[in-house]
């Protein structure tokens, strides 16, 4: 079974820094409407005041039928693997588990490009072009990655993406974790989407933190692959709960806005504190960061009421590498002393 962050067992006894989801918890107003579909469960799928394809078409700026909705992005990898039923994919290493388990099941070979300790597991672009060649069906890539947290401008996903359109390739990019980052409107590719070989995949898990209410979607301006994915999906694939949950999502621009800049806050003041600890090799673009330690540290943190996501099951990760979400400031100074802590018995 692939393993995750977040890890119920441990959840009563530990401050949570292993499931990278939103610190300031859901808006009230998301919540609210939660509620209201367990009322509306019973009824007609159907939502007044428009589709939640419709309103996620107009949060992303795009076209209602450029959106394909699904019980979260591993369900839409999965939906899409379906339809295009690959015979060759390229992944970066180390990169998120669910793609190679969602290629397996369409029997897909897997390449992976492996990235170096020394670069901070970060992409050579020109390699990785030449990685992606006539063999390729698809490409996917995680911008910022997971776990590496390492973040790509937008020059750089357009050459990626240029490749794979002159070798008939298609760039299923991950964008799930880029709206927490600063200056993400300038580097997301959804104003790229007219390009039929880039499939974007998003949800409300992370940013709105409810992943118990499975929400992703898929972007993309090829009709006949949308037509495909909508076909082949279960009808009323998406409950009412999430229907709910996720119309209210698009009307939070200022919850998102508040989000960056305290998780931008946060995020400098932890790496700050890495620094200061000794942990050198440590990486945040996100609302994670990505450090390197010494093996049985997360042990160690379970012991002393933190959990970390152990990133030795990663492709192309060794035992040593950790992810932690940045939360609030009292719960980052609890992460820091577990740290020092640890450290200091070095």
């Amino acid at each position: 079974m692939v393993q995750h962050g977040g890890n119920g067992f441990f959840q009563s006894t530990c401050i949570d820094f292993s499931a990278n989801t939103n610190f300031l918890g859901i808006p009230e107003p998301v919540m609210q409407a939660a509620r209201s579909g367990l009322v509306a469960a019973m009824l007609s799928q159907k939502e007044p005041g428009g589709t939640l394809g419709g309103h996620i078409a107009e949060w992303e700026g795009v076209q209602e039928e450029q959106v394909f909705c699904g019980n979260g992005a591993s369900e839409i990898v999965r939906s899409l693997m379906q339809v295009l039923k690959p015979k060759k994919a390229l992944l970066p290493a180390p990169g998120f588990e669910e793609y190679t388990r969602a290629l397996s099941m369409v029997q897909c070979e897997t390449a992976y490009f492996y990235t170096s300790p020394d670069s901070g597991f970060r992409i050579p672009l020109e390699e990785f072009l030449e990685s992606i060649t006539e063999e390729t069906d698809c490409v996917f890539f995680c911008n910022p990655s997971n776990p590496s947290a390492q973040l790509y401008d937008r020059e750089f996903l357009n050459a990626v993406l240029k490749q794979c359109e002159k070798v008939h390739a298609r760039l299923i990019l991950d964008e799930c974790s880029l709206d927490f980052a600063e200056h993400a409107q300038d580097i997301t590719m959804c104003s790229k989407t007219a390009e039929k070989s880039l499939f974007i995949i998003k949800d409300f898990t992370k940013m709105f933190a409810m992943p118990g209410i499975r929400l992703g979607y898929g972007l993309c301006t090829d009709k006949e692959l949308m037509e495909q994915l909508n076909s082949t999906a279960q009808p009323f694939g998406v409950s009412a709960v999430a229907q709910r949950a996720g119309i209210a999502c698009t009307k939070e621009r200022e919850f998102v806005q508040k989000t960056v800049k305290e998780t931008a806050k946060e995020r400098a003041w932890l790496l700050e504190e890495f620094e200061k600890i000794g942990i050198t090799q440590a990486k945040g673009e996100a609302n994670y960061i990505f450090f390197k330690s010494r093996p049985r540290l997360h042990g160690f943190a379970i012991m002393h009421g933190v959990m970390l996501r152990d990133c030795s099951n990663f492709e192309g990760l060794l035992e040593g590498y950790y992810r932690a979400a940045v939360r609030s400031r009292e719960e980052n100074e609890k992460l820091a002393e577990v740290l020092r802590q640890w450290q200091n018995l070095a």
